[in-house]
């Protein structure tokens, strides 16, 4: 048997910040393709990072000599985004610095496998975390590097990692 053909990821995401959306497990179209941010504009290669795990309970029993785990609580932790950020260049948009700012709900919507140049289309299988972001944090200078900070963010455990379905 063959093996499945593997693809590269390198421009291949679609990331953007929206104020609102009805239902997290649906968003229309017409909720995500106006974003108030398009993330994938000032996210570098690997800046977007979020920890989504599950606790375990131990499921010891007196009549077993083993002790089993049963799935417990999901959670998201370690939300950060680390963007190009253009304070005091003038000459240059900072629109995902200007927007995110400590304390604004919203969602990240996040799409993977498609161009980034492809807008989002029904069927589209994304993920969706409805998020309050956190403090900005300046990245620390080095020789040759582009000005950018940490944007930090919590994100609710109803976020849909890739289960969420684009509709019209």
């Amino acid at each position: 048997m063959a093996l499945p053909k593997a693809s590269l990821e390198d421009g291949k995401f679609l990331t953007v910040f929206v104020p609102t959306i009805a239902d997290i497990t649906k968003p229309t179209l017409a909720e995500i393709n106006t974003p108030l941010v398009a993330l994938s504009d000032y996210l570098t290669a690997d800046g977007f990072k979020i920890t989504h795990s599950q606790d375990f309970a131990d499921d010891d029993r007196e009549a077993s000599p083993a002790v089993g785990q049963l799935p417990g609580q999901e959670k998201y932790t370690d939300g950060s985004l680390q963007v190009i950020d253009n304070t005091n260049i003038s000459t240059e948009e900072n629109v995902a610095v200007q927007k995110l700012t400590k304390g604004t709900k919203g969602y990240i919507v996040r799409r993977r496998g498609k161009d980034n140049t492809v807008p989002f289309e029904a069927g589209d299988i994304v993920s969706v975390y409805a998020v309050t972001i956190g403090i900005k944090t300046p990245v620390a200078h080095a020789a040759n590097a582009r000005q950018m900070s940490t944007i930090s963010y919590s994100a609710d455990p109803s976020s849909q990692d890739e289960t969420a379905t684009v509709t019209a």
